[in-house]
């Protein structure tokens, strides 16, 4: 794994949420091939019309405040 620092400039009020969007978009990808190996695990396992990529969009739509 490797630390990557990124310098930017964004409006104040902006500081919080694009802090928090890098944050979150860098536990995505630490986490992403431990997310993909589950689904592949479950699969089959929920009775379904909707593929996993549907599911996946609506619990992250879910997830969001």
């Amino acid at each position: 794994m490797v630390e990557v620092t990124i310098k930017v400039s964004v409006p104040d009020h902006a500081e919080k949420a694009f802090r928090k969007a890098v944050e979150e978009t860098a536990k995505f990808f630490n986490r992403g091939d431990q997310f993909f190996e589950l689904m592949n695990e479950l699969k089959g396992t929920l009775k379904t019309d909707k593929s996993w990529k549907e599911l996946k969009i609506e619990v992250y739509e879910q997830d969001l405040p």
